[in-house]
């Protein structure tokens, strides 16, 4: 694992993302990534408040395309995420914080896939929906939370 980590670390894309004195590198690469997170976690929230009793107005079924961008800034921030990992894949992959913010975030996408399906089916009103709504805000900010810490330990 750890001759894998260091291959990957050593390849031409991680060099230059960690290297480059180019905006185009890590500047831009972390820039699309608080974006993707914003517009994920931002969806999220909306969504988690809506289904919380907010907005009572919105109908919860027009919320049905939120999720759709809310999965396309998740791959936005995916492969960005990707790319700073292997700029620093020997320390950051065997960071007890990074495993817990990747554990949060597949947690939060389940979580997230579930509250879409209930709002689908327009069960968004019961009970399960709104505890769904608390949880994934709670992991959100856990992966956040942990995702800055990252830059401290």
């Amino acid at each position: 694992m750890d001759s894998f980590l260091a291959w990957l670390e050593a390849t031409s894309v991680a060099t230059w993302t960690r290297e480059s004195p180019s905006l185009w590198a890590y500047p831009t690469i972390l820039t699309l990534h608080s974006f993707g997170l914003g517009i994920v976690v931002g969806g999220c929230a909306a969504v988690d408040l809506r289904l919380l009793g907010w907005a009572r107005s919105i109908p919860t079924r027009a919320l049905q395309p939120v999720f759709r961008i809310i999965w396309w800034a998740f791959a936005v921030n995916a492969a960005s995420g990707f790319l700073l990992f292997i700029a620093d894949a020997t320390r950051k992959a065997f960071q007890p914080v990074f495993l817990v913010k990747l554990a949060l975030i597949a947690v939060a996408l389940i979580v997230t896939e579930a509250i879409a399906r209930h709002i689908q089916r327009n069960t968004s009103h019961s009970t399960n929906a709104r505890i769904l709504a608390v949880v994934s805000m709670l992991l959100w900010l856990g992966a956040i939370t942990a995702g800055r810490l990252m830059a401290y330990m």
